[in-house]
């Protein structure tokens, strides 16, 4: 049996993908209290250790053939300021190479590390270099593939990930994006779609190319789905529409600007409302697990913030178990 450890697991997306092809997780780790119960809810605690990062060594590891990594992204993007490696969270990826060269000839074989697209150029490329030198120093080669989660599901979602194998390492070309996705094959038909005077407050905020866009999709005769997200543009905060049929980006919800919103236009009407729990899920390629252990809100924050189980799934069946093959 294919034995995997995860670390900064989340919610358990990771392990999602990775048992869609047989791969067993043997210990998953996180500090967030509140992920922690939805990863019990739905794999049990029997594998869950809750707690920093910092506090384990090596020796608390059992032996696996995998280790992912999802570490926090917060220091990866504009959110973070782009601090990268220096920032307080992104930074605890150093702990997770200090735990492989503590585990030493114990160390899994094969290691895969997941982040945002921030993480190839944060600090002018430097922490990603980082990161490849001390994943070589361990013994291991290194290669990254970025995938795009609208390759699978009508959401954009890039992210990279960085391997690590001890042994020789060949990767395959990402899956290519899918055009034929559309938002209006996940989106809930019903919803509480905003009133009359909340909608007017909603096209009030379009620059002129968003409302001539938005002018567009109305006129159309089938209706379509659209992702929006609330910004800030000089100084106001403003709704920007996404120029195809799918959604944006999921991102954590916390505060009004991170949350999505769903436009439906067509036959001369539009709609909006904010995207649901369900939606969040079905973009997330997991539409299948039970959220009832935590709030909405704090379902759809834990959400945001993990993997695709797709991608996930295409990762573990295209590049994890053929180099475990080698």
């Amino acid at each position: 049996m294919t034995c995997a450890v995860e670390f900064f697991a989340g919610m358990g997306l990771m392990r999602a993908g990775l048992e869609c092809v047989g791969i067993k997780t043997v210990f998953a780790n996180d500090i967030d209290e509140t992920k922690a119960k939805l990863y019990a809810a739905n794999w049990g605690r029997e594998e869950l250790h809750v707690g920093d990062i910092r506090a384990l060594h090596g020796d608390d590891i059992p032996d696996a053939d995998i280790v992912t990594a999802s570490f926090p992204c917060t220091d990866m993007s504009l959110a973070g300021k782009y601090k990268g490696l220096n920032g307080a969270q992104s930074s605890l990826v150093l702990d997770f190479l200090r735990i492989l060269d503590e585990m030493a000839d114990r160390a899994p074989r094969t290691l895969m590390i997941e982040n945002v697209m921030g993480f190839l150029t944060a600090n002018s490329g430097r922490d990603w270099e980082t990161v490849v030198d001390g994943i070589q120093k361990l013994g291991y080669q290194a290669a990254h593939i970025v995938v795009d989660a609208s390759a699978f599901v009508p959401q954009s979602r890039a992210r990279v990930f960085l391997f690590g194998h001890k042994g020789t390492i060949n990767l395959p070309n990402p899956p290519e994006i899918r055009k034929d996705l559309r938002l209006a094959e996940l989106a809930e038909e019903q919803g509480d779609w905003w009133s009359a005077d909340r909608l007017h407050a909603f096209l009030e905020t379009l620059s002129p190319i968003q409302s001539e866009r938005v002018s567009r999709y109305r006129s159309r005769f089938w209706p379509g789905y659209y992702g929006a997200f609330r910004r800030t543009r000089g100084g106001r905060p403003v709704w920007e529409v996404r120029a195809d049929e799918r959604a944006g980006t999921l991102r954590t919800t916390r505060g009004g600007s991170a949350r999505q919103a769903i436009v439906r236009a067509g036959r001369g009407e539009i709609a909006v409302r904010w995207m649901s729990l369900t939606e969040y899920a079905r973009l997330q390629g997991a539409e299948h697990l039970r959220y009832d252990s935590v709030t909405p809100s704090q379902a759809m924050f834990a959400l945001g913030d993990a993997v695709c189980v797709p991608v996930i799934e295409w990762l573990a069946k295209h590049c994890l178990m053929p180099l475990l093959r080698q």
